[in-house]
């Protein structure tokens, strides 16, 4: 028996409402549009051909529009049994559609693809490491669990009910054909509240939210995919389906809700997929009615100018990017894909027994950076080879490595941001706060990709320290989020060129600066000896004199075998970083600048440090370097020194 069923509860069952749909409904995402492109496509590339040469994913959006919406003859069948749970009380629906009117749809398929491999029997799965596809079961049978691997775009399990999410009557159906035995099934689900009926089938504890349709040969409620020949080619004919023999998924969505429109779909293609459409993975085909707009590598700018910027606009969509400034981010895009490895600037890496954190250290080739900021300055594009600490708990720490770009552009009204995770936007990051600049940060490298998708939250917008797949998996992992999301800013705050001097006569032209004159000197009153004054020495008196009230920023005590840095409790401003070098004192010259490595290494023993409220930047020979994390109290206690020599140090 092919129809729709839900289980009945039970007494003991915990009654919990599906709360899912609303991580696609978040400030980060305008429309459920956003929503659709980007879940729907990341799904596809999960499961792209992998082979010597990589497939290039297609994907196919229908809208039916009114032109080829379902009379109600041909769609009621699919609905029959269905239609009770919708019509109860307690079903989530705020109201139901006119089930005499025609039905407008949506149809998201995908092509050069696997389908969902895997035993459609199963109902349960333990460990997905035993090497067998289970993608059939994960996606129909779990929400909130994931069957993904840690190297593929989604994590949270989630992600396929943004397809109900897009329908008035929270439905959905789906068809796949399997690269691996080429079998054709269909199944469907319905994402409702706990509810109950209201005729002869009710229920003492109601029915559970979720419904499936399928094949039922049983009074239990696990539902069998449908494989009759008949079936399949009616719902094909009738969703017009492209699917025909060729391996993918398809899913049809009933009663399709009002804020999906070609304009919506086609712009989060591209704000959200530009780069793996212009690298040639991926391309896209969205049509209305009988209009269409393709996405390829050499057609991404026509599909631009079929975009009606204007009907975004009206809907008040603030985060929209004009034409022009999509048509520059992508020339920019086609720049990274052409450089050469001496093209990038490649910043130095940092200690892998640090926790990551940017320093002045990794821009050390101070003439390279030299070159680099008279680049930027003539408006020239610059790129960076940036490394960062990848350091699995239980496993080895690395240093991976992640590109990032920068160009100005005057046209701007705000700072561009752009970071791209193994090809999906991660649009809800930002790092740049100041200039007419556009950045772009490209993540490849499979290690650093996996860190960073563990980290995002359901709708892929963010990156979270505390999110459940990443908290604790990471060794430093918090503060390589910190790290990655800073990029941006801490470049081109190096692209800015230092201050050299005070420039006097700089605005000499612009305003009238008064003539400076010598004044007669000032005796100062003689004493009854014939001294000045209040006893003051007789020294000249500094270029620039002193502030007043000011504190010196730390202290400095000496201890046993080393010293002490703390806080000066009467300081009311700190630096953000401090630098101490240190030295043993010489008979002859100074005492830094004679050290040597055989003195003392404080990243090595017997030196030993125990610190509080600080971050250290660089720990390598007689340099230490730390920035200040607490700046209500810090302490730092350095020992193991040499008792018997005097120990010098220089603080900046």
């Amino acid at each position: 028996m092919i129809e729709w069923r839900f289980k009945p509860n039970s007494r003991d069952d915990m009654d919990v409402d599906p709360i899912q749909g609303e991580f696609f409904t978040t400030r980060d995402i305008d429309n459920i549009s956003t929503a659709v492109v980007r879940e729907g496509i990341q799904n596809a590339l999960d499961e792209r051909n992998r082979g010597e040469q990589t497939e290039t994913v297609r994907v196919r959006i229908f809208l039916s529009g009114n032109q080829y919406a379902l009379q109600p003859q041909s769609y009621l069948p699919l609905l029959q049994t269905l239609q009770p749970h919708l019509k109860a009380t307690g079903s989530g629906l705020q109201s139901l559609p006119d089930f005499t009117a025609p039905m407008k749809f949506l149809v998201f398929e995908d092509f050069n693809t696997k389908g969902l491999e895997g035993n459609p029997k199963e109902s349960y799965v333990e460990n997905i490491k035993d090497g067998q596809p289970h993608n059939f079961y994960y996606f129909w049978r779990n929400v909130g669990r994931s069957g993904k691997a840690d190297d593929q775009l989604g994590r949270w399990g989630l992600g396929k009910t943004v397809f109900p999410a897009s329908s008035r009557i929270y439905t959905f159906w789906g068809i796949t054909v399997r690269k691996s035995d080429q079998r054709k099934m269909l199944m469907g689900q319905s994402i409702l509240r706990i509810h109950n009926r209201e005729d002869e089938k009710k229920e003492e504890f109601g029915y559970k939210p979720y419904g499936m349709f399928g094949k039922y040969n049983s009074t239990d409620c696990f539902a069998e995919p449908v494989e009759t020949k008949n079936e399949l080619s009616n719902f094909e004919n009738l969703f017009r389906l492209q699917r025909k023999e060729q391996p993918g998924f398809s899913i049809a969505v009933p009663f399709l809700t009002e804020e999906i429109t070609i304009n919506h779909l086609a712009y989060a293609v591209i704000e959200q997929y530009f780069y793996p459409i212009l690298e040639g993975r991926l391309e896209v085909e969205i049509t209305e009615e009988d209009n269409s707009i393709e996405f390829k590598r050499d057609s991404i700018q026509n599909a631009v100018d079929k975009i009606d910027f204007q009907q975004l606009a009206n809907g008040d969509d603030k985060k929209l990017r004009s034409r022009e400034s999509l048509l520059k981010l992508f020339d920019f895009a086609q720049w990274t894909f052409k450089l050469q490895e001496v093209e990038f600037f490649k910043l130095k890496e940092l200690d892998l027994k640090l926790k990551p954190r940017w320093n002045k250290s990794m821009f050390a080739d101070e003439e390279a950076l030299a070159l680099l900021r008279d680049k930027f300055e003539r408006n020239e594009r610059v790129a960076f080879k940036v490394p960062l600490k990848y350091h699995p708990v239980n496993g080895e720490a690395k240093t991976c490595w992640y590109q990032a770009f920068l160009e100005k552009d005057t046209a701007l009204s705000k700072p561009e941001n752009l970071f791209v995770r193994d090809g999906i936007t991660i649009s809800g990051i930002s790092s740049l706060d100041k200039g007419l600049v556009r950045g772009v940060v490209i993540i490849h490298d499979t290690d650093l990709a996996r860190m960073l998708g563990d980290s995002e939250n359901p709708a892929h917008t963010e990156w979270q320290p505390d999110s459940r797949n990443f908290k604790g998996k990471y060794v430093d992992g918090k503060e390589a989020l910190v790290f990655v999301k800073a990029t941006l800013k801490k470049l081109y705050d190096q692209l800015q060129r230092p201050i050299e001097g005070i420039q006097k006569d700089l605005l000499i032209d612009y305003f009238s600066i008064p003539v400076e004159t010598e004044k007669p000197e000032e005796k100062k009153p003689k004493d009854k000896t014939g001294h000045d004054d209040k006893g003051e020495d007789d020294t000249d008196e500094p270029e620039i004199p002193g502030v007043k009230g000011k504190k010196r920023p730390v202290l400095v005590e000496k201890i046993f075998s080393g010293l002490k840095i703390a806080k000066n409790p009467d300081a009311n401003e700190l630096p953000e970083s401090i630098r101490l070098k240190l030295g043993y004192d010489v008979p002859r010259g100074n005492p830094i600048k004679s050290y040597q490595e055989l003195d003392f290494d404080v990243a090595k023993s017997p030196i030993s440090i125990e610190s509080t409220g600080v971050y250290f930047t660089k720990r390598e020979k007689n340099e230490l370097e730390f920035e200040i994390e607490d700046k209500s109290h810090f302490e730092i206690k350095l020992t193991g020194f040499d008792e018997k020599r005097d120990l010098f140090l220089k603080l900046q």
